[in-house]
C-alpha cells in the first residue's frame, strides 16, 4: 500500500511538472513570438527605470506570467516603441545579471532595462541609439549639501576632492557610477573611502540618508528619483562633467540591447527613437521619477511606520507569504520522499553472494546518493538556485516562459517552480542524512522478528523500520520545515517571488527599510511558531497521544501538550 502511495506521489508531481513545462510553448513557437512581439528583459527593479507595482494604471504593462505590473521610464519608452513598430510588448521580469544571457540565448529579443552601453557590454551583444543621456550626479543628505550648490552652479571636481575629503562613497553593485568612486576620486585621495556597493540603488540611498556613507553617484534622474522618495533628509549635489573622460561618458547614457547579428530591429528601434524628442524623453523621465516616489501602496504623504506599511500593503505581504509557505511545505513533503530513497541508497549492501550485475547496480545507486549528497549538502542553497538557472539556460529552457493562466494557480510561474525544484533537491539530501541515522537507529531485533514470521525484506522496511524511524526523526524533520520557511528567501536570486523578494520591494519605493525587516521577522516568527506547533500535534497524534483543539479542555488534557 505505502509502495503504491509514493508512486502515486511521484505520478502527480511528475504530472505537476510536464503540465507546465507544456505551457511555456504558448499558442506560437518561441521563434515566432520573438519576430511578431517585442520581448523586453528587464529586472523591474531599478528605479526610475523600471519597477514593479500591484496597481495597473496608463502607465503600466502586465509582467508576464505574474499579476504584477512594471511602470518607469523604460516602460514608457517600450510603449513607445509598441506603437511605432506596430508590435505587442511582453515584460520578461529576470536578474540583472542574466538579461544578457537571456537575449544571447532567444529567450527575449531586447534589454530595455537602463543599460549603459560599455565596451564590456558591446563584445556580447550589439547596441541601439541611446534612449537616455543623462550627467553624472551625487546624492547627499540634505543638511551636508554644499551653500549655493544648484544646477547652475555646479561643483567643479576640485571642489568634489575637498567636500568629499575623509568621507566615504557608495553605489550599487555592477552600475558605472561604482567605478567612478575608484577612478576619480578614492585613487586620487586615499582619504576618500570606497564603501562596498549594495544590491540596489535604494539600498545605497538609504545608506546616505543614515549617515553611514557621505555621498552617492550616479545618473541625474536616479538621485532624483531617490529625492523624491525622501525628500526631507536627501538632495542633490550637481556637478561640473568636464572632468570625466569620454569613454566613461558613455556610461551616462542607456541604450537598448540587442542580439548580434539581429540588424533589423536594431535598425527599426533606432528609427523609432530618432522621432522620439528630447524634450518627450526628458517629461517621461521626470514623471517615472515622480511616481517611483508613490510605488508603495499609501500614497497619502504619511509618514511610514510598522503598521502602516503592513496594512498598506496586506494583499503584496499577504501573497508573498503563500509562496513561502507553498515553498517550504512543498520542498520538505517531497524532499521526505526524495531523501528516503537516498537513504536507502546510502544503506545499500554489496552482498558476495550478489550477482555481477545486482553489485554494479548497488554500487552505482549507493555511489549516487553519496555523492548528491554530499554536493547538495555541501554548497549553499543560494548558489545551486543560480547553477540550476543558468544551467537550464544553457539547455535552451527559459523557466521565465512557463505560466498558468488559471486564477487558482495565478501565483505560479516558471521561476516559482524552479524554486520549488531547488529546495527540495536541497532539502532532500539532508533529509537523506535524516532518515538514514533514523533507519540505523531501530533495534536489529525487530527485523529479525518480522523475518521470523515471514515477512519479506521489503515488507518489513517499509511497515516496521520506516514508520519508526520517520518518527524518532521527527523532530529534525520539522526543524527542516523551519529551516525552509527561512532560507526560501535566497530563491529571490533568481526571481521567485516569495516573502523576501515582495518585502524588498515595497522597502526599496518607501525607503522603509527598518519597518520592512521588522515586519519580515514578525511573519517570519510567526509561521516557524505555527510549524513548531503543527509538529507537536503530529507528534503526539503518531504517538497515540489524545488531544484536543478546545482550549477550554486544556487544563483537564494538558499531558496531549
Amino acid at each position: 500500500m505505502k509502495n503504491r502511495l509514493i508512486f502515486l506521489i511521484f505520478s502527480l508531481l511528475s504530472l505537476f511538472l510536464v503540465s507546465g513545462l507544456s505551457s511555456c510553448g504558448g499558442e506560437t513557437s518561441e521563434e515566432s513570438s520573438l519576430n511578431s512581439k517585442l520581448v523586453i528583459g528587464m529586472e523591474c527593479g531599478y528605479q526610475p527605470f523600471n519597477w514593479t507595482t500591484q496597481k495597473e494604471s496608463e502607465y503600466t504593462l502586465p509582467i508576464d506570467g505574474t499579476n504584477e505590473f512594471a511602470d518607469g521610464y523604460d516602460i514608457q519608452v517600450a510603449k513607445y516603441l509598441s506603437e511605432k513598430l506596430n508590435k505587442e510588448v511582453v515584460i520578461k521580469r529576470t536578474v540583472r545579471d542574466s538579461l544578457i544571457i537571456d537575449l544571447n540565448a532567444d529567450n527575449i529579443n531586447m534589454v530595455l532595462a537602463g543599460m549603459s552601453s560599455t565596451a564590456e557590454r558591446r563584445e556580447q551583444i550589439d547596441f541601439t541609439d541611446p534612449y537616455l543621456t543623462s550627467d553624472l550626479a551625487f546624492l547627499i543628505k540634505k543638511e551636508n549639501l554644499p551653500e549655493g550648490n544648484s544646477k547652475d552652479n555646479p561643483a567643479s571636481y576640485d571642489e568634489l576632492l575637498e567636500i568629499f575629503k575623509g568621507e566615504s562613497l557608495i553605489c550599487q553593485k555592477g552600475v558605472i557610477g561604482d567605478t567612478y568612486i575608484d577612478t576619480y576620486f578614492s585613487s586620487v585621495d586615499t582619504s576618500i573611502r570606497h564603501n562596498d556597493p549594495l544590491a540596489t540603488y535604494p539600498n545605497a540611498a538609504n545608506d546616505v540618508a543614515l549617515g553611514t556613507s557621505f555621498a552617492m553617484p550616479a545618473e541625474l534622474p536616479v538621485c532624483e528619483a531617490m529625492v523624491n522618495i525622501d525628500p526631507d533628509n536627501l538632495a542633490i549635489l550637481y556637478c561640473e562633467q568636464d572632468f570625466i573622460s569620454d569613454i566613461d561618458k558613455e556610461g551616462l547614457s542607456v541604450s537598448i540591447g540587442i542580439k548580434k547579428g539581429n540588424d533589423e530591429l536594431k535598425n527599426e528601434i533606432n528609427a523609432a527613437l530618432a522621432d522620439l524628442s528630447d524634450e518627450t524623453r526628458a517629461k517621461m523621465m521626470g514623471e517615472a521619477a515622480q511616481r517611483s516616489a508613490s510605488g508603495s501602496e499609501d500614497n497619502s504623504g504619511e509618514s511610514v511606520n510598522t503598521w502602516s506599511l503592513f496594512a498598506d500593503n496586506f494583499n503584496l505581504i499577504l501573497a508573498g507569504t503563500i509562496d513561502t509557505i507553498v515553498l517550504a511545505i512543498f520542498g520538505t513533503g517531497v524532499g521526505l520522499i526524495l531523501g528516503i530513497f537516498l537513504a536507502y541508497g546510502k544503506n545499500l549492501k554489496i552482498k558476495e553472494s550478489d550477482k555481477i550485475y545486482i553489485k554494479a547496480l548497488k554500487g552505482l545507486g549507493k555511489g549516487f546518493s553519496n555523492i548528491y549528497s554530499t554536493v547538495l549538502r555541501g554548497t549553499p542553497m543560494m548558489v545551486q538556485a543560480l547553477i540550476f538557472k543558468f544551467g537550464c539556460q544553457a539547455i535552451g529552457l527559459n523557466w521565465g516562459d512557463i505560466s498558468f493562466p488559471s486564477e487558482i494557480l495565478n501565483f505560479i510561474n516558471g521561476w516559482f517552480i524552479a524554486g520549488l525544484i531547488v529546495i527540495t533537491l536541497n532539502t532532500s539530501a539532508y533529509m537523506g542524512e535524516i532518515v538514514k541515522s533514523g533507519l540505523n537507529g531501530i533495534d536489529k531485533g525487530q527485523v529479525e522478528g518480522a523475518r521470523s514470521l515471514g515477512m519479506s525484506s521489503s515488507r518489513t522496511s517499509i511497515t516496521i523500520v520506516l514508520p519508526q524511524a520517520l518518527r524518532n526523526a521527527l523532530p529534525t524533520i520539522g526543524n527542516e520545515l523551519i529551516v525552509n520557511i527561512k532560507d526560501s528567501s535566497v530563491l529571490n536570486v533568481i526571481a521567485v517571488t516569495e516573502l523576501y523578494y515582495r518585502l524588498m520591494n515595497i522597502a526599496s519605493t518607501t525607503f522603509a527599510f527598518l519597518e520592512s525587516y521588522i515586519v519580515l521577522a514578525i511573519i517570519y516568527l510567526v509561521l516557524t511558531l505555527l510549524a513548531s506547533g503543527c509538529l507537536k500535534l503530529v507528534e503526539k497524534k503518531m504517538d497515540g497521544v489524545k488531544f484536543s483543539l478546545n482550549p477550554f479542555r486544556w487544563a483537564r488534557n494538558r499531558e496531549a501538550f
